[in-house]
C-alpha cells in the first residue's frame, strides 16, 4: 500500500490540481485502485445554493473512488481559514482519533492513497497540532507543491529544509504554473531551485485554463501530468 501526502508551500498553490492529476493518472493509466483523502476542507464551494466540499468532490471524481465524501473529507468547514480557526468559529471539535481511523481504513482498502493537505505544513489543525504532525504520524512520503512565480524559492527551500529536518521522506517538488503568467521569475525559478534543492525537482505543471471547472477532462489531466512531471519517482516510491 502506497501513500502520497501532497502538501504545499502556501495556500492557493494548486495542491488540488496536482492531487487530482496524480489520482487520475494512476487510476486511468495504471488501472490502480486509488483512494483519496482531504482530512480537512475549509472554505466550502457554493453549488446550486448548497455548500459542498469542492476539493473532495474533484479528488473523488479524478480517482474514481466510491468512498463517501464524509470519509474522503471527515471535516468540512465553511470558513476559508485554518482548520483550528474554522473549527473554533463553527463550534466544532476536531477528533484526531477519528481522522486517524479513517486514514487507516482507506490505507487498507486501496492500492494507493493520495492525501491532500491544506495550506502548508505549519497550518494548525487544532491547538498545538499541525499538518506536519499528521505527515509524521502517518509516516507518509511528502510531495511539495509550489508556485512557479516570484517568492517560491524561499518558500520551497524553507518547506523542504524543515521536512527533511523532521525526518520526513520527500518525493520531490512540483512547480505549478497557477496563473499562466510568464516573466523573469517564472523563467529562472526552476533552474535556481534545481541548483539548491537536495530532493528531486519533478517538473513544472503547466497552466491549463479552467482545468478544475465543470466537465473536467480527466484523461487530459492525466496526460498533462505524464508529459510534464517526472512520474517515475512517484511510480517507484
Amino acid at each position: 500500500m502506497k501513500v502520497i501526502f501532497v502538501t504545499g508551500t502556501d495556500t492557493g498553490v494548486g495542491k488540488t490540481v496536482i492531487s487530482s492529476a496524480i489520482s487520475a493518472f494512476f487510476s486511468l493509466r495504471k488501472q490502480m485502485n486509488v483512494g483519496v483523502m482531504k482530512p480537512f476542507e475549509c472554505g466550502l464551494s457554493s453549488t446550486e445554493g448548497s455548500l459542498v466540499p469542492g476539493d473532495a468532490i474533484r479528488l473523488r471524481e479524478a480517482s474514481g473512488s466510491r468512498d463517501d465524501l464524509n470519509i474522503i473529507s471527515p471535516y468540512t468547514l465553511e470558513s476559508p481559514v485554518a482548520p483550528e480557526v474554522a473549527a473554533m468559529l463553527e463550534h466544532t471539535d476536531i477528533d484526531l482519533s477519528l481522522v486517524d481511523k479513517i486514514f487507516q481504513n482507506l490505507k487498507k482498502s486501496h492500492d494507493l492513497l493520495i492525501i491532500e493537505g491544506a495550506g502548508g505544513i505549519f497550518v494548525p489543525i487544532r491547538k498545538n497540532v499541525f499538518f506536519l504532525d499528521l505527515i509524521q504520524k502517518w509516516n507518509a512520503p511528502a510531495l511539495v507543491v509550489s508556485r512557479l512565480s516570484v517568492g517560491t524559492i524561499n518558500h520551497t527551500l524553507l518547506t523542504v529544509h524543515f521536512l527533511k529536518k523532521q525526518g520526513i521522506k520527500i518525493l520531490g517538488v512540483v512547480l505549478n504554473n497557477t496563473d499562466g503568467l510568464d516573466g523573469v521569475a517564472a523563467e529562472t525559478n526552476p533552474e535556481i531551485l534545481n541548483q539548491y534543492l537536495d530532493v528531486p525537482f519533478l517538473g513544472i505543471f503547466p497552466h491549463v485554463k479552467d482545468l478544475l471547472e465543470a466537465s473536467i477532462d480527466w484523461e487530459l489531466m492525466a496526460e498533462t501530468l505524464m508529459r510534464n512531471i517526472n512520474i517515475e519517482v512517484l511510480l517507484n516510491q
